[in-house]
């Protein structure tokens, strides 16, 4: 007698084409599943497709239903938001140093010499006079005009959105900070002279022992009104690293 052999039926067939990985056969239909089978396919996750990101759309803010780009990275913080405060940079808000004016005397020093040596210069009858006025010409210039302006451009004030800074001295510098947050007082005398420039020292105290005077500072007013502004509203310090 002739045993019977098992034919398999459609639904066999399909499910040992999905463990092979291979496309499921059907039977006197489409190749593509319906609807039905592509749910439970999803469902136990036998290769199932998966569906495009939504794409936000220009200047809108993630909602309930936002979906983040493929490969973007995630923002930190719970749900993709945070509460830290990123630090603010100190910046530098103000260059400046005194007024020019006190040049005034060493440039009326060096005309008054150049002068003078180009009129008697080589007019002496001894050369021993010639080479004691030169040396004395280039000794009042070394001395009544370039060391002021030395001076002068090594006296200069930094001020930065944290604190003051005041440096003197061109090749051995003397330095002094103070920092906004410690400022208890602003001041600013004038004198007539530095009214009319619209100069004037500006006074910082921070403390009965701790006081930074910016001397004959152009604009003094406007340095005051500054500094002012930043101790009311200071800026928040950087984290120690």
């Amino acid at each position: 007698m002739a045993r019977r052999r098992n034919v398999p039926t459609e639904d066999e067939d399909s499910f040992t084409a999905l463990l092979n990985g291979a496309e499921p056969v059907t039977r006197g239909r489409s190749p593509r599943a319906d609807p039905g089978d592509q749910a439970a396919t999803e469902r136990f996750g036998w290769g199932a497709a998966a569906a495009p990101a939504a794409q936000a759309a220009p200047g809108s803010g993630p909602g309930p239903g936002a979906t983040a780009s493929p490969g973007a990275p995630a923002h930190p913080g719970y749900g993709g938001y945070t509460t830290a405060v990123e630090p603010v940079p100190e910046t530098i808000l103000l260059r400046t140093r005194p007024h020019a004016r006190r040049l005034t005397i060493p440039v009326l020093i060096l005309f008054a010499t150049v002068t003078a040596l180009g009129w008697f210069g080589g007019r002496f009858p001894e050369e021993w006079q010639n080479i004691t006025a030169l040396a004395g010409a280039g000794a009042l210039v070394f001395f009544g005009t370039l060391l002021p302006f030395i001076a002068w451009l090594g006296h200069r004030y930094t001020i930065t959105s944290r604190r003051i800074i005041a440096r003197r001295g061109l090749f051995v510098g003397d330095r002094q900070d103070l920092y906004l947050a410690r400022v208890t007082d602003i001041r600013v005398r004038r004198t007539p002279l530095q009214a009319a420039f619209a100069t004037g020292n500006v006074r910082v105290v921070a403390g009965p022992d701790l006081t930074v005077v910016l001397h004959d500072v152009p604009s003094a007013r406007l340095v005051a009104e500054l500094l002012g502004d930043l101790t009311e509203h200071p800026v928040p310090p950087l984290p120690y690293s």
